[in-house]
């Protein structure tokens, strides 16, 4: 069965948080090397900044859809630089001395395909097997990440909209793509879009009088509820299955990262929104063209969507943006749509694409092909593009997301490496970011295929990349 980070949900090492923390762990842990921690928080907040005031001008000047209020965080009012505390004329370290060894560690015992390069130039400082395609995982979610804020941009939100109906005595909910809805505005997500708020916006347009029916118009979505390869039993417990409007990203319960899932989740939201409108049936529909427009809400911003997604290794959401980014791009609401997307993503920021298989946002579908050399690109070419913020989201080791209950064999890590996980059964991935002592700010990444033992896959990939932040060499 294929398990996208966490080979069992409750006792993985790399289960993610329900929510991002803003503070480390109740219990404290042994932290060496405080000044480099806290160096690097400066830092990845700094890949934004070969960028960052470009897409935060144009985020603020051109909003991608309707009307909003910008929250405070995003962005900022004065993005920081991005690279700030990263020393350019820090020593380039000589990785080719120390890592061949490191990675014939017998923890790797299936194939690996790793690729350390310099953030600042993009060279390439040691690979193995750089260029062989493998089964990512969930550092798909980095390509999620930075495709959407390179086409949507980080103030982009996703609309749900209600029209008027065929009748007088009906609405029809027309669905945007936005997985994270609430019922109240506080859901599993954090804030978010309130089927409480629209339908109190419905009725005061439509003078307090409720509809007799709610049409649901899930038309945007036009292919199956799995990505290829994944199996449907997975859209129990790992995801959702895909459909363009949810509650708590189609969660029964919304407290718990894996939980089952609805198994109609936008049929399910449309039954509550009628609740709400005090509407008595809910049946499918499609908006006429041309009907007239009763309320909108809208989602997060994507800025905060991207990060949620890429910290906790959120499925839903991710394949959720996967799809706004395809119909930004493609003009339509498929998996298909996402690989184009993604692939035209990294072909227009110099990535190699040769061999690349994309198939989803979330990294969930065994068939997925990438290359770790496509990867440390990509993180390279984002690290001076608007997609800079994408650094931000990233775990960190040993503190939080999918990282915070790793490096336990690698505590001079914790706080200075930042990575994306991924694993799914005989799949473990790394993708991130790390500085070395000296200073020099490293990208790499890191894929397992075949291995029979994740966790000391985990182990090794944890310790090799700490080996990387402390090298002399």
């Amino acid at each position: 069965m294929a398990r996208s980070d966490n080979a069992d949900p409750e006792v993985a090492s790399t289960t993610p948080h329900g929510r991002p923390e803003e503070s480390p762990p109740d219990a404290p842990r042994k932290r060496r090397r405080t000044v480099l921690v806290w160096a690097l928080s400066l830092l990845v907040v700094a890949v934004a900044a070969m960028g960052g005031a470009v897409w935060a001008l144009q985020a603020l000047t051109e909003p991608q859809t309707g009307a909003f209020t910008a929250p405070e965080a995003y962005p900022p009012a004065e993005p920081p630089r991005v690279l700030a505390s990263a020393d350019e004329s820090a020593p380039v370290p000589d990785l080719a001395s120390a890592l061949p060894e490191l990675l014939a560690d017998p923890r790797f015992s299936g194939n690996l395909s790793a690729v350390f390069a310099d953030a600042l130039t993009g060279e390439i400082l040691y690979e193995q097997a750089g260029t062989t395609p493998m089964t990512p995982a969930s550092s798909m979610k980095v390509v999620t990440g930075v495709a959407a804020f390179e086409h949507l941009g980080a103030e982009y939100r996703i609309p749900t909209t209600v029209v008027e109906g065929p009748d007088e005595d009906s609405v029809v909910l027309v669905a945007g793509g936005d997985v994270a809805m609430t019922v109240d505005g506080e859901g599993y997500y954090g804030t978010g879009a309130s089927l409480t708020e629209l339908a109190e916006a419905v009725l005061a347009a439509r003078d307090g009088i409720a509809p007799s029916t709610v049409y649901l118009d899930t038309s945007l979505f036009t292919d199956t509820v799995n990505a290829p390869g994944v199996p449907m039993s997975d859209l129990n417990l790992y995801t959702a299955p895909a459909a363009p409007i949810m509650l708590d990203g189609g969660r029964i319960d919304n407290t718990v990262h894996y939980t089952p899932h609805h198994q109609d989740p936008a049929l399910y939201a449309a039954e509550v929104f009628a609740g709400l409108l005090g509407a008595g049936q809910v049946a499918e529909g499609t908006a006429e063209e041309g009907a007239a427009e009763l309320a909108t809400v809208y989602s997060e911003p994507m800025a905060s969507l991207v990060d949620f997604l890429v910290l906790t290794s959120d499925n839903e959401l991710a394949d959720a943006v996967a799809f706004q980014t395809a119909l930004a791009v493609e003009g339509e609401m498929t998996w298909g749509a996402i690989g184009q997307a993604h692939m035209a993503t990294l072909e227009s920021l110099g990535v190699d694409t040769t061999g690349l298989v994309l198939n989803d946002g979330s990294g969930m579908s065994p068939a997925n092909r990438l290359t770790a050399t496509a990867f440390a690109q990509l993180m390279t070419a984002a690290a001076s593009s608007q997609a800079s913020s994408v650094f931000q989201s990233l775990p960190v080791a040993g503190w939080s997301g999918s990282l915070a209950e790793r490096f336990s064999t690698a505590e001079e890590g914790e706080g200075v490496v930042r990575a994306k996980t991924g694993t799914l059964t005989g799949v473990s991935s790394l993708t991130g970011s790390v500085t070395t002592d000296e200073g020099r700010l490293i990208v790499f990444s890191m894929i397992s295929n075949g291995s029979a033992n994740p966790r000391d896959v985990e182990a090794a990939m944890d310790e090799v990349t700490t080996a990387v932040s402390l090298c002399g060499c």
